[in-house]
C-alpha cells in the first residue's frame, strides 16, 4: 500500500505545470473542490484542492498547492482519499497553529468524514463513519465553546447533522436531525442570534433556520415553496446582526434568483423581494471585493465564460454587474468551483478556479489576481497601492505586536485627521470576531489592545486572525497570530 501511494504522488508531481502566465496551473484530474489557508503557517494563503476519483489515474483525494508568497504557486504534496470531494476546508479544529483539512472518504462500503491533522511535518488521517451517505458538509461552532465542528447533510436521506469537536481536534459520532417534505441542498452556519452559537440554516425545497441553544435547536422555517440551490450568512448591510443570502438557480429558463433575509433581532428574519437575474448560474460566493466591509456577490456562470459580480452598496442594494471573464479550457471542462481569497498578498481577494474533467487539462487550476481597482487580471499584485504620504485622510503606520502573541496585543496606528474608524478582528474564513473601535477619533496616534477573546468574552482558537482598520475610506490590515 505505501509503495503504491509513492508512485501514484510521484506521477501526480510530474503532472503539475505552471501555464502561460503566472495565473494557470496543471494540477492533478478531476479538480472538484477548492479552499485556502495558511497550510505552512508562513503568513500567506496556500490553497488545497479536492479531486474525484478519475479512472485514468485511479486517483481521487486532496492536494496542496503552496504559495511562494507572490502569488505563484507549486503543488507539495498529495494524498490519497476515495470518495467525491464535494467540498474540501483547511480550519484549526484543535490547539496548534496549523489548520487541518476536513474531507471524505469511502471504503468497504462505507462513507467517512476524513479529518487530516497536521503532526510533525505529516498528515494523519483520522476517519468518523457516516451512519449513511452524506451530500455536503460544511464546518461552524455550533455549541458555543470555541471549537469548530463539522455540520453535514444529505439530499436522499433527508437528514443533517452534526458531529461535535471534542476540543483536541477528535469529533463525535453525527447526531442525525431529519427533515420531512423536502431534500436538503445546501447548508449555512451562522451566529443568527448574537448567543454566541452558530445557528443553522437548511435549505432545499423549503428554507429552514435552526437556532442553536444549550438545550436544543428551535426551528424557523422561512419558506416551504421556492426550491434553493445555496446559502450564506453573512452581516450584508453592517447593522450588526448577520443575515442570510440564498441561490436559486433556474437552468430552463437562462435565470439566477437570490433570496435574502434581513435580520431584525429577536430571531425575527424578513424575507425581501426576490431578485432575479438573467443569466444561469452554477455557484456562486459572497465576499468584500473592494474592501468597504460591505460582502459583495460572485455568481459563476453557467456557460462557464466567466462571473458576474454585484457589489454591495449597503442597505442591500447592490450596483449594476461587472463581467469577469474567464473562458472555458480546451478541452472544455465539465464543472467548475470557486473559492475568493487573497494570493498575492496585496489585500484585495482573488479568485480561484477549478476546473473539473476526467483527463488532463492544462489550466485546471486558475487565479484571477483583484488589483483593487476593480480588475482582474492574470499575474500578481505584487504590493498594495497606497494614496500619496501626505493625503491627511489616510490612516498609516498600522502595526500590531507582539506577533505572535499569548496575552494580549496592541495595535497601534495613527491618523491624519479626524475620522470615524472601525477597528476589527476577523478569522481566516472572513468571519468578524470582535470589533475594538467603532467611533470618531481625533487626528493623531492611537492604540487599542486585543487579549484574544471573542465579542462575547470566550477565548478564541490558537491561529491566524486579520486585524483590519477602516478609516477615511482606507482600509489597511496586518495578520496576527494567538497562541494560547
Amino acid at each position: 500500500m505505501r509503495k503504491y501511494i509513492f508512485i501514484l504522488l510521484f506521477l501526480i508531481l510530474l503532472a503539475f505545470k505552471a501555464g502561460d502566465n503566472r495565473s494557470q496551473y496543471s494540477i492533478p484530474q478531476a479538480a472538484w473542490s477548492v479552499t485556502a489557508g495558511d497550510i505552512d503557517q508562513d503568513g500567506d494563503n496556500d490553497i488545497v484542492v479536492g479531486h474525484n476519483y478519475s479512472s485514468q489515474t485511479h486517483w481521487s483525494g486532496v492536494s496542496f498547492i503552496i504559495n511562494h508568497g507572490d502569488g505563484t504557486l507549486y503543488l507539495k504534496d498529495s494524498i490519497y482519499l476515495y470518495s467525491w470531494q464535494t467540498n474540501i476546508y483547511a480550519v484549526n479544529v484543535d490547539n496548534d497553529s496549523f489548520p487541518e483539512i476536513i474531507a471524505r472518504h469511502f471504503e468497504n462500503e462505507t462513507q467517512y468524514m476524513a479529518v487530516l491533522n497536521f503532526d510533525q511535518g505529516n498528515y494523519i488521517t483520522n476517519l468518523y463513519s457516516m451512519t449513511y451517505g452524506i451530500t455536503g458538509n460544511t464546518i461552524s461552532d455550533v455549541n458555543g465553546d470555541n471549537y469548530i465542528d463539522i455540520v453535514i447533510y444529505s439530499n436522499s436521506n433527508q437528514f443533517w447533522g452534526i458531529m461535535y469537536n471534542n476540543g483536541d481536534g477528535n469529533f463525535s459520532n453525527p447526531e442525525y436531525h431529519y427533515v420531512s417534505d423536502y431534500h436538503p441542498r445546501a447548508i449555512s452556519c451562522g451566529d443568527l442570534n448574537e448567543d454566541g452559537w452558530d445557528d443553522i440554516v437548511v435549505c432545499g425545497g423549503s428554507t429552514e433556520v435552526y437556532f442553536s441553544y444549550s438545550d436544543g435547536f428551535q426551528l424557523l422555517t422561512l419558506e416551504t415553496d421556492e426550491p434553493k440551490d445555496g446559502v450564506s450568512i453573512v452581516d450584508f448591510n453592517l447593522d450588526g446582526e448577520n443575515d442570510i443570502l440564498t441561490f436559486i438557480d433556474y437552468p430552463t429558463g437562462n435565470v439566477t434568483g437570490l433570496v435574502m433575509y434581513k435580520n431584525q433581532g429577536n430571531n425575527i428574519l424578513d424575507t425581501l423581494d426576490q431578485l432575479y437575474f438573467s443569466f444561469g448560474s452554477s455557484n456562486y460566493f459572497v465576499t468584500d471585493f473592494n474592501n468597504d466591509s460591505l460582502q459583495d456577490i460572485l455568481f459563476q456562470l453557467g456557460d462557464y465564460s466567466g462571473y458576474v459580480i454585484y457589489y454591495n452598496q449597503g442597505d442591500f442594494q447592490l450596483a449594476d454587474s461587472q463581467f469577469v471573464a474567464l473562458p472555458e479550457s480546451n478541452p472544455p471542462e465539465g464543472w467548475r468551483n470557486c473559492y475568493c481569497a487573497d494570493m498575492d498578498g496585496n489585500g484585495y481577494k482573488d479568485i480561484i478556479t477549478v476546473k473539473t474533467l476526467y483527463a488532463y487539462l492544462p489550466d485546471n487550476l486558475e487565479i484571477l489576481f483583484n488589483d483593487g481597482q476593480g480588475h482582474f487580471v492574470e499575474d500578481p499584485i505584487t504590493s498594495i497601492q497606497t494614496p500619496p504620504a501626505n493625503y491627511r485622510g489616510q490612516a498609516s503606520n498600522l502595526i500590531c505586536y507582539p506577533n505572535p502573541f499569548k496575552d494580549k496585543a496592541t495595535i497601534e496606528y495613527t491618523l491624519g485627521k479626524k475620522s470615524m474608524v472601525d477597528v476589527s478582528i476577523y478569522n481566516m474564513r472572513g468571519q468578524k470576531i470582535k470589533t475594538l473601535n467603532n467611533k470618531i477619533l481625533q487626528a493623531g496616534k492611537h492604540t487599542h489592545t486585543w487579549d484574544g477573546t471573542d465579542k462575547i468574552g470566550k477565548e478564541v482558537n490558537s491561529g491566524i486572525y486579520i486585524i483590519r482598520l477602516a478609516a477615511s475610506r482606507q482600509k489597511h490590515s496586518c495578520k496576527i497570530t494567538y497562541m494560547k
